[in-house]
Parts: C-alpha cells; structure tokens; sequence
C-alpha cells in the first residue's frame, strides 16, 4: 500500500526519534553487507546521517555502490509481544559522504543524538555520510505495509 498521509510520517518519525541505531545493507558489488550504525534523521525525512570511518568496508562499498538499505525496528526482545507491537522501518536511498561546507552544521546535530561520539567524529578518519531518502517502508503489526515515496 503507497500512502502519503500525515500518520504514516508520523509513525516514521516517532521510529526515527526514538531509536538510535539501524542496519546499514550496502553492496559489496558481488552480496550484500550489513553494519550496526548510529543515526540521524533530518526534520523533513530527506535524508538520514551517520559517522563511520574511511577505511571500512561500509564506506569502501558506498564509494563504489551508492544504493543503500537502513534497517530500524522497535523490538523489545520480549516474545511474541513483538510480533503484535514492534514496527520495522525500510529505508531505501542512496548514500554519498556530506560536502565539507555542510559538515559542521549536520556534525552539531548529530552529536546532540550521541554526545558521546566526540572523540569518534573529530578523528580526521571519520566521514560523516548522508542517505538521500527515496522510499520508506514501513511494516506494523507483523504485516500491514505502508510505504512512503520521498520526492
């Protein structure tokens, strides 16, 4: 089901601010590899933020393989009060590392979400990468889908 209603922004956001890490899928070029991320999401759901070191094989595979999948959920890890309650959230787009002139500004809002990844983002290793959002996909209660297409 495509959907571009206010609720379903409002569910997306509600996953986004209240989870603080996903599963970054990026492409080897010959399978898929996935890595635990902490992210950020913009106001108006464009585009999703995350520090990550040069020389890893996430960022090696983005520089070569935009095409990205983020994985967010809100399991609790309780039984089957997770197949009635948790939602996960698909997000597809492409990634590209933010322009030196954008940086301080996105560093800023992303150290408000981890204060504690100071040391981590001001090492010169670190790049701090955006997701252009294309698709969202968002599935509730073990199989209601809803998708919102970003423009």
């Amino acid at each position: 089901m495509t959907t571009n209603s206010s609720s379903l922004k409002e569910s997306i956001q509600t996953i986004l601010s209240s989870q603080y890490l996903g599963v970054l899928a990026t492409n080897t070029g010959t399978a898929p590899y996935t890595s635990l991320i902490g992210f950020m999401a913009s106001k108006d759901l464009k585009q999703i933020y995350f520090a990550t070191f040069t020389n890893t094989r996430k960022y090696n595979n983005i520089t070569k393989h935009s095409q990205v999948s983020l994985l967010i959920d809100s399991r609790t890890n309780r039984g089957g009060e997770d197949f009635k309650n948790s939602s996960a959230l698909t997000i597809l787009g492409n990634a590209e590392t933010v322009p030196q002139v954008q940086q301080a500004e996105i560093l800023s809002l992303y150290l408000d979400k981890f204060c504690h990844l100071q040391d981590f983002t001001s090492d010169p290793q670190c790049a701090l990468v955006r997701i252009n959002v294309e698709k969202y996909i968002l599935v509730q209660r073990f199989q209601e889908v809803l998708e919102l297409t970003m423009q």
